[in-house]
This record gives C-alpha cells, structure tokens and sequence, in this order.
C-alpha cells in the first residue's frame, strides 16, 4: 500500500544515517520536479547556520518517522545556488483561465515510495470556495505554471474537494488527549474508592473498638456494685401525722359546796 506524505512533514527533521545512526543534519527543502509533478529527493542542511547542503535521492531514504528520517546511505554534496534554483509550486498563486486569483498553493501530498504528487493543497481566497478552507488540486487540472503562478480551468475550482486532513489530525490528537485525561480520571477515581474503603475501614475499627471499650466499663460497673438493694418504706409519711386530731381532754368541773343537814343558812365558813 503507498504511503502517502505530506511535503511539509519532512521539513526540518533530523536525518541520521541508519548504519551508523549519525546525525546529518536537518532536511531543509524537498528536491521536486514540477513538470512531471515528482518528488525526486530532498536536500539536507549542516554545518555553521546550514552552511553545507547535502543532497538525496528519493531511493536513498529508509524510512520516516515523527522525529526524523533514516537514509541507507551517503549523501551527495551540492551547494546553496543550486539549491537555491530548484523549482517548487509551494507558495504558487492559483489562478483560473478567466483571470481569478482563487488562492494559493501552501503544501503538496506525495507518494512515499514513487514520488509521485497526489495532490496539492492550496488555501482558498474565496472565489468558488470559503475564505481560509482548505482544496485538493490535482496535478492534471494545472494547465500552466510559471512566476509562482498555476493555472487552473474556471469551471474546474468549484469541483475541487476539501482536505479533511487537518481537520482529522485535529480529531486525533483532541481523541488522544481525552483518551489521556479518561485513563488519568479513571486512575484517580480507584485512588478515591481505595481512600473511601480505607476510610471506611477504619471507622469499622474504630466503632468495633469503643463498643468493646463501652462493653469493658458496664461489666466493670456491674461487679463493683455490691451494696443491696433497699425498697423504700412502708411508714406514712410525717406529713400524714398532722391528719389524725389529737385526744381532747375531759371537762373538769369544780365540786358543789355541801349544805349543813341542820340548817339551811349558809355559813361563811363554808366558803372559807
């Protein structure tokens, strides 16, 4: 299966040699060939400020990754005027056949293996497009090119597709981070419910243990309460005496004087 490449990826990662895994420098501009619409290598940078320049060919390279690419063998030097000469259609105008400017060539998708340009993608200055968007302009739609300049058919712009790339690069890394923030959430949940059941554990613990403590003192208070139990008493109380009236006392009476049995006067004496 072709492994499709976008030009601005290449740019500026580091190329090591895959046998040695020295560092030659950093790819500096993709080596392509408009007139046949091929990518035919890539020149590398080194040295003071990029000084030298080296050159690849497209067979050379190994591989590609995200941090570099890996080439199979040695470069062959070249330098800035000629690197200076190579022709690109990035940064081209986008023009119609009717004299509309439609945007401008920003980048290109090319075939890995072969070289070959898929696609280039020009951003969209509104004219048969939306303003900033992004088109798919395959290569057989340019009729001419020259003076950072393509030129394309009128009735051909409002075919072009959108490019979707950015928009699912985006998608995937938005994906990746909340797959990231699910798994750091998820982790921090387990820590919360291990937290949670340690908690919980030791509450147990500790209400196990002031029932045993509380059990200990009411025992203890059981077996040193030796006095006997007394009911209360049967007696009225005091108050009740104050009810009862008390025993009256009898009448006294003071004694008759006695009459004489001879005479009916009576005498002083008798009162004496």
């Amino acid at each position: 299966m072709a492994e499709i490449v976008r030009q601005s990826e290449m740019l500026n990662q580091t190329v090591l040699d895959r046998d040695s895994m020295q560092e030659l420098g950093q790819v500096e501009v993709l080596w392509m060939y408009p007139k046949v619409n091929r990518v035919l290598g890539f020149i590398c940078k080194s040295g003071w400020l990029g000084s030298k320049k080296t050159a690849f060919n497209l067979d050379q390279l190994a591989s590609i990754g995200s941090n570099g690419v890996l080439v199979n063998s040695a470069p062959v030097e070249t330098d800035a005027e000629k690197v200076k000469k190579l022709e690109s259609l990035v940064g081209s105008e986008v023009w119609t056949d009717r004299g509309d400017q439609v945007g401008k060539i920003i980048d290109y998708l090319f075939d890995l293996e072969t070289g070959e340009i898929q696609h280039y993608l020009y951003v969209s200055d509104g004219w048969g497009g939306i303003v900033g968007s992004v088109y798919l302009l395959p290569p057989n739609y340019i009729l001419r090119f020259g003076n950072q300049r393509v030129l394309v058919p009128q009735e051909s712009v409002t075919s072009f597709a959108v490019y979707r790339g950015g928009v699912q690069e985006k998608f995937s890394k938005v994906k990746d981070r909340l797959k990231e923030e699910r798994s750091q959430v998820t982790q921090e949940v387990k820590s919360l419910a291990e937290l949670a059941r340690e908690k919980a554990r030791q509450l147990k613990e500790k209400a196990r243990s002031v029932a045993e403590q509380t059990y200990e003192f009411v025992e203890e208070i059981a077996l040193e309460e030796t006095a006997p139990y007394t009911p209360p008493s049967a007696d009225p109380d005091p108050w009740d005496d104050w009810e009862v009236e008390p025993a009256k006392k009898p009448d006294i009476k003071a004694p008759e004087p006695q009459r004489s049995s001879t005479s009916d006067v009576w005498d002083d004496d008798d009162w004496a």
